[in-house]
Parts: structure tokens; sequence; C-alpha cells
């Protein structure tokens, strides 16, 4: 009986290979995408190997790496399903750029996943509508932390270390101070060997204005908002040259900075607490 099963299962297979052979019957016949057109033709049969075009099982039992493939160049993430013999859906979903991030001198885009892309890859047609644009720029330092792996790098769409939630309570804390509408970036620092974020404002002309360096908690920026208001009436009536230091415990510096570029600047001792400041001018 079992040499009669063998027997059996060779001429099967032998079957089958004489059938693809004449009838490609084990080839891969299509790949529907969804939405249509979502993904250039060269993306969903240009990573195809020889052998999974020819035998539609490699293909199924391998999709994890034809997606990644896909992932590893195209702002999308993206799902494989066989509906029928020989034949495959791929479902596109583009990533949504959540902040516009400057590092390394160029431009990119930071999804909630943390996935990392330059802002300009041609690619980027494909997204929809975001909002990235019109946030604040998140300038990434050079004194921190490099975001990506550079021995992990693939393709087009990185994986980045760039923390989400924190980058996150940056800017919702931006929003609630009432600062929002009127930031120009958000630069993520380091002074003195400690993370910092240094907050630069709009002024006339779309210039650089008016710095205030804070903690890297942002919990711990409400004191440096209450101390602008007192001082000022509020984040519009900054004046453009001014830079405030609220890293210290209890206190803030001030600075003008225009005063600055005109003569050196004469250090002084005095130093209140609490609700008074520390002024150069």
């Amino acid at each position: 009986m079992r040499k009669i099963l063998l027997l059996l299962a060779a001429l099967f297979v032998g079957f089958l290979i004489a059938a693809e052979g004449r009838y490609a019957v084990m080839r891969v016949s299509d790949i529907a995408v969804l939405p249509p057109d979502a993904l250039p033709q060269r993306a969903v049969w240009g990573v195809l190997t020889p052998k999974q075009e020819r035998f539609w099982p490699a293909l199924l039992a391998s999709k994890k790496d034809y997606e990644g493939l896909i992932e590893n160049y195209y702002p999308a993430e993206v799902k494989l399903k066989l509906r029928g013999w020989g034949r495959f859906r791929l479902t596109v979903q583009p990533l949504v750029p959540s902040f516009k991030v400057f590092w390394g001198g160029r431009y990119w885009y930071l999804s909630g996943e943390g996935k990392l892309w330059l802002s300009s890859l041609e690619y980027n047609s494909m997204l929809d509508e975001h909002d990235a644009e019109s946030k604040p720029v998140l300038t990434w330092g050079t004194d921190r932390a490099t975001p990506i792996d550079m021995a992990e790098v693939k393709g087009n769409i990185l994986s980045s270390s760039i923390p989400i939630k924190l980058i996150k309570s940056w800017y919702s804390m931006a929003e609630e101070l009432g600062w929002g509408k009127s930031v120009k970036f958000i630069q993520a620092g380091v002074k003195e060997g400690v993370p910092i974020v240094r907050v630069i404002f709009y002024t006339a002309g779309n210039k650089n204005g008016a710095q205030l360096l804070l903690p890297n908690e942002a919990e711990k920026w409400a004191e440096t908002g209450l101390a602008v208001r007192k001082l000022y009436g509020g984040i519009a009536n900054l004046p453009p040259d001014v830079y405030i230091d609220g890293t210290y415990k209890g206190k803030i510096l001030i600075r003008n900075l225009g005063a600055e570029k005109k003569e050196p600047a004469k250090p002084e001792a005095a130093q209140e607490n609490k609700n008074n400041v520390k002024r150069r001018n």
C-alpha cells in the first residue's frame, strides 16, 4: 500500500512538473493591488524572485520577505494574501508623516511608528494628506544620539530611534501653553551633557526670532511659560532677539542676543530665584 501511495505521489509530482513546463499552472498569475495604482508595477512584480514567480506556494511561504522588500523602499505598510490558485491581493496602507525633521543636513518625514524617510522622496506622491508640513520643524541635533542605525539601512525607509512619545509631549505642551502657531523650530540638543529642547519662534519676514531653552521633560516647561507671560504678557510680545534659558531650577536667564552682537556682553553676578530672573543685556 505504501509503495502504491509513493508511486501515486511521484506520478502527481511528475504531472505538475510537466503541466508547469507546458501550461505554467504553478506560476503567480495575478497580484491585485488595493487601492489600485497605489504602487507602481515594478514594485509589485520587480521584487519577486524567479522561484517565487514560477511557483506561487514559494511566494506564499516567504510573503514576509516580499512585504519587507517593498516596505524598505516605499513609504507604506503592505500585506499580501492568497485569494485563489496563483492569485494574490496586496493591500497598501501609506505611512502617515507625523513630523517633519531636519537632521544630517536634510529634511525627513517621521511617522508615528518611528519610520523615517526623506521628505523629498519621489514616492511621497503616494502619501495621503497629512499635517506634518504645518507643524514646527523638529531639528535633531548632532549632539543627540544618531536617530538611525546605519548598519541596518536597507533602502529608503529607515527605522528610527527617535522617542516618538517624548516628541509628541513637546508638541502637545507647546500647544497647551499657547505657543503652537508661533513656533518655527523645536530643536533637540544637549547642554553640558544634559538633553534639552530649544524652541525658536517666528519673527517678521519668516526669520528666526526669540528662543527658549527648556528641559527635556515637557511637564517642566510651564514654569518658564508662566515667567514669559508675567514679564512680556505672552509669546507674541517677545522681542525677536531675546534668549530665555529655562533649564535652571527656580530661575530663568534672559539675554539680549541683539545687544551682544553690537558689544561684548558683561557677565553679571546678580541672580534671583522663583519669581525673578537673571538678565544679561
